[in-house]
């Protein structure tokens, strides 16, 4: 017995030591892939090859000339860009099929103030991904994203001195609530071309001053909800051109102020009352849009800023544009601190003329707005029904199909229709009736015999059955 217990503890005790032997192993090996981690991330910058980093390739990231070049080299994989240290003038990131960039990625860069993305597939900015902070630098900066797929801009991920950002010939999945908040005093420009949008959030882009800001053939695949543009501030140009967009809500764009403010070209499925708040400070110019399904007070909301000031009233152009309604075609509603300026406004539906006051001479309009403008407003009018409904002006389509004859006859003859076919139903009803009584009067008639005393009535008897009467004549 005591030989197999000690065979047994010595054992024990070689098995422990081999476990704790193992257990040392696993941790040098576990501090020397946090130490080789940690240089790693430090001399990225310098150019060393890549290495896997919280299981995402790290993109090379090459030093020249006061420029970092980080180029995936087309590899199919998830990457990520490394913290950058050092000075660098320019930051160029390309060829990426996937790339994602984590919170302050380039901001211990000094001297930034370009950065550029170029042919990438699959971008996400984190929170903070492109975030400057004033005290990390007084250098404003221009951020370049063209050819480049974004799944998402994080809220706030791009933050801080931040003087100009284009996107150019890509696609954006997702923006997020502040996903756009400018520090400096005021940014030069926001542009956006040839850009498709499936997902703009409430407050995407807010409280920030930018010199300008330029929309041009991009494409809203999803609604505009309300306050997508909320309490920014425009010092020169608002420009919205050949822009495609879904539905519009209700002070979807909202603007503290606009110098000028341009919307050419543009189509949209629908937009909601007072869709555009704008407070204008110089210009105004709305033409050549198919605005769809149209509230009345679409843009009630455009109103003539403080600072404007002129003995005369500003002029709102407005021109070449198509507005639809439903079953109720109603007048636009415009602020009347403008000059109201229209030309060609066409409506997709049809004028009646129970909106027509034809008492007067010339018929007119019921509606303010359509007497002031009948010489430009275009509605619907379909004169065969195997063709193609066109336009017709207002004007001209009172003068030719709400004449006070015509329109009287249109409601007199129907009437008078009504009334001749209710007398012959009457008149007949009245004559089947009176033929209906005499024919059951005739059927109950009863031939009653003339009264006679028993005794002439006994003779008649016997005449009757006596035959007939022989004379010798």
């Amino acid at each position: 017995m005591p030989i197999i217990s000690l065979t047994i503890s010595g054992s024990y005790w070689k098995f422990l030591v081999t476990i704790n032997i193992f257990m040392v192993a696993i941790t040098m090996f576990t501090l020397l892939d946090l130490v080789s981690r940690g240089v790693m991330a430090d001399i990225y910058h310098r150019g060393y090859k890549t290495v896997k980093y919280h299981q995402l390739l790290n993109v090379t990231c090459i030093a020249h000339d006061a420029k970092y070049t980080c180029d995936c080299g087309h590899i199919n994989q998830i990457m990520l860009l490394p913290r950058l240290l050092g000075s660098a003038y320019h930051v160029d990131i390309s060829n990426c099929k996937a790339l994602t960039i984590n919170a302050n990625a380039l901001g211990d860069i000094q001297g930034l103030r370009k950065i550029t993305f170029n042919n990438i597939n699959n971008l996400i900015l984190n929170k903070y991904a492109l975030a400057f902070p004033i005290h990390a630098s007084n250098t404003p900066l221009v951020l370049r994203f063209e050819k480049v797929n974004i799944e998402i801009i994080d809220s706030h991920a791009i933050n801080g001195l931040i003087e100009e950002i284009t996107f150019v010939d890509g696609h954006i999945n997702t923006i997020n609530p502040f996903a756009v908040t400018i520090l400096k005093d005021h940014a030069l420009l926001l542009k956006m071309d040839n850009i498709s949008i499936n997902c703009i959030e409430s407050q995407a882009f807010k409280k920030f001053v930018v010199e300008q800001i330029d929309v041009r053939n991009c494409k809203f695949i999803s609604s505009v909800p309300s306050k997508a543009f909320y309490e920014v501030e425009v010092l020169d140009t608002l420009n919205i051109i050949g822009v495609q967009f879904q539905d519009i809500h209700s002070r979807a764009f909202s603007f503290k102020m606009i110098s000028k403010l341009t919307l050419i070209q543009n189509n949209f499925k629908s937009v909601d009352a007072e869709w555009l708040e704008a407070f204008i400070k110089e210009a105004v110019s709305i033409r050549e849009n198919n605005f769809g399904q149209t509230s009345q007070i679409a843009f009630k909301a455009i109103m003539l800023h403080r600072d404007y000031v002129s003995n005369e009233k500003m002029e709102l152009r407005f021109s070449n544009n198509i507005v639809s309604f439903g079953n109720q075609i109603r007048p636009l509603d415009f602020q009347d601190m403008f000059h109201l300026n229209i030309k060609r406004l066409y409506y997709d539906n049809e004028f009646s003329c129970h909106d027509v006051d034809v008492t007067q001479q010339p018929p007119q309009p019921k509606s303010v707005f359509f007497q002031q403008h009948k010489d430009q407003l275009y509605f619907r009018f379909n004169s065969n029904a195997d063709q193609s409904s066109d336009f017709i002006l207002l004007s001209q389509f009172i003068a030719t199909e709400c004449r006070e004859s015509t329109y009287w006859l249109y409601i007199v003859a129907p009437s008078i229709g009504l009334l001749l076919l209710l007398i012959i139903i009457i008149i007949s009803t009245i004559v089947l009736f009176k033929q209906k009584t005499k024919r059951q009067q005739l059927k109950i008639e009863i031939i009653k015999p003339e009264q006679r005393t028993y005794k002439e009535t006994q003779i008649i008897y016997q005449i009757e059955n006596a035959g007939l009467l022989k004379t010798d004549l």
